[in-house]
């Protein structure tokens, strides 16, 4: 039996399209993620695109891209004065909206530094061997769209929005990606379940109370799916504890009973994971197991590094791709961790 499902909840479909002109407020951004991995493949996907907080028309583009094995990963940063028709986009990749809360379309086409897993877990990756890089992904949303503001306005949220430090609009979405990567040459059938996000607020303003968080995610074959959100201070205090569950199409507002919490040590692959959450219609135990992870170090002002570095209780962002088990199935999905390590 097809089910009907309303994708894009309460919000407002212009809330996918990017903005022309900036709040007015210091240092407001709007930045775009896109998250997926292919088993199959052993291909990994960190994708996101930005605007400078201190120049909203200079787009940041960035790649992060883990390859199979020991075979290092893919990264890429770069700016670009995107005009106001071609956003979201950056100088080598963009994200089109081809029906809002529904379908997106990623390009990329460029070129990117080819780096060892061993130099990313020992410190920040330098310039070096190049790739030429082009992929085309065709984004289909699986579920409806989570609000994190409303999630938090929920009987099961804690904390709020406008606490961050890094935007007071967020929302996200499960997706599966179809498409193809060519890496010099070669070319790869890709078909990857994810995630995809939206966010808009004051970034980079206020990063001495940043501590961390977890973003964890997953889409099953059968429709079912979750997604939690966590932040915290330096001090541990949670600002955010947010999370929610899909059940034949529908969304319900969840506990966080338990989840991973930090980084606590510089690894690729084998963590395992246990998320329990409680909604409306019972509770919820997915289990899995870290199949690939990135690292990333975040400034106290704005921007990144790719690489872990460890050295002066940095802040380490480690998007990690997963597989994930519910009642018998099994899918990939994110598992996403940041703090000063």
């Amino acid at each position: 039996m097809e089910i009907d499902v309303n994708y894009g909840g309460s919000l407002d479909p212009e809330r996918e399209f990017a903005l022309a002109e900036p709040s007015g407020e210091y240092r407001y951004a709007e930045n775009y993620m896109l998250s997926c991995y292919d088993a199959s493949a052993d291909i990994g996907m960190w994708l996101h695109l930005g605007t400078c907080p201190d120049d909203f028309g200079l787009w940041e583009d960035q790649v992060l891209i883990s390859l199979p094995e020991n075979q290092g990963l893919l990264w890429m940063t770069s700016y670009h004065r995107t005009p106001p028709e071609c956003r979201p986009g950056g100088g080598s990749l963009s994200f089109q909206c081809v029906s809002p809360f529904q379908r997106w379309r990623v390009v990329f086409d460029g070129v990117v530094v080819h780096s060892s897993n061993a130099e990313m877990m020992s410190g920040r990756v330098r310039d070096g061997v190049k790739r030429l890089l082009n992929f085309e992904l065709d984004v289909a949303c699986v579920a409806p769209v989570w609000d994190t503001r409303e999630s938090a306005m929920a009987s099961s949220g804690r904390g709020s929005m406008e606490d961050q430090s890094w935007a007071n609009q967020h929302y996200q979405q499960l997706i599966r990606c179809r498409g193809e990567l060519e890496l010099n040459g070669r070319t790869v059938v890709l078909d990857a379940m994810g995630v995809r996000d939206h966010s808009r607020g004051q970034r980079g303003h206020a990063m001495q109370h940043y501590g961390g968080h977890n973003l964890f995610t997953a889409a099953f074959p059968s429709g079912a799916g979750f997604g939690l959100m966590s932040m915290w201070t330096p001090d541990g205090a949670t600002t955010l504890s947010v999370a929610y569950v899909v059940d034949k199409g529908q969304l319900y507002h969840a506990d966080i009973l338990n989840a991973p919490v930090k980084i606590d040590r510089i690894t690729l692959s084998g963590e395992p994971l246990e998320v329990v959450l409680r909604s409306a219609i019972g509770e919820h135990v997915f289990t899995g197991v870290v199949e690939r992870t990135v690292y990333a170090t975040a400034s106290d002002d704005w921007g990144m590094a790719f690489g872990a570095d460890t050295r002066e209780e940095n802040l380490i962002l480690a998007p990690s791709f997963a597989r994930w088990r519910v009642n018998g199935e099994e899918t990939t999905g994110l598992a996403e961790k940041s703090n000063r390590f």
